[in-house]
């Protein structure tokens, strides 16, 4: 087995957030990031980077490893379909080449996170009743929304009616962690 170990390019495209590009020297945990804006980033996180083979004598296997949430790959501009559960594993030998290869894995996480770094920032519209465990409402539509008119608070970036997060509710994992390895399978 080989690992592919980087460095890894990602772009970070989101439905609500502008697009972020970061170099990673190894794969980690975009939740643990120390930039908020990778930190709560919700949304579809496109992993590139190169890798060699030099024999391609038996069918190859890609692991991911540990995915947050859903991955589809994508080698050498062959879309090989969508992981969306453990194992995430597939038969990559279809696509490969001797020599230079290039691996693009976009993974999408849910939008918890987002919404926990939405709570970071002052609320721009009045709360209900805190109901605890239970979450709490919106009490009205705020006047900038039914208006149409720009969000006061441009920090935020959700718009939801009920909230269960909460400013210190633990973040959930987030990204490809991997380890992402080449694994050769015997040809019988």
């Amino acid at each position: 087995p080989t690992q592919l170990k980087g460095p890894w390019q990602v772009t970070l495209d989101s439905p609500v957030a502008d697009t972020h590009k970061l170099a990673l020297p190894e794969l980690a945990n975009l939740a643990d990031h120390s930039d908020p804006a990778v930190k709560y980033f919700s949304g579809t996180a496109t992993y590139s980077t190169e890798f060699e083979i030099s024999n391609l004598k038996s069918p190859i296997t890609l692991d991911l490893g540990k995915v947050h949430d859903l991955a589809r790959v994508t080698i050498n501009g062959k879309d090989l379909g969508v992981l969306w559960q453990a194992p995430f594993t597939l038969d990559i030998t279809s696509a490969l080449k001797p020599g230079k290869n290039q691996a693009h894995i976009t993974v999408t996480n849910t939008w918890h996170n987002r919404l926990v770094g939405d709570e970071q920032f002052p609320a721009d519209f009045e709360w209900g009743e805190d109901r605890g465990e239970k979450g709490h409402a919106m009490k009205a539509y705020p006047e900038w929304f039914i208006k149409n008119q720009a969000r006061p608070e441009k920090n935020r970036k959700c718009f939801v009616i009920w909230y269960y997060h909460r400013k210190d509710t633990p973040l959930l994992p987030a990204g490809l962690l991997g380890p992402v390895t080449l694994i050769p399978q015997s040809s019988n």
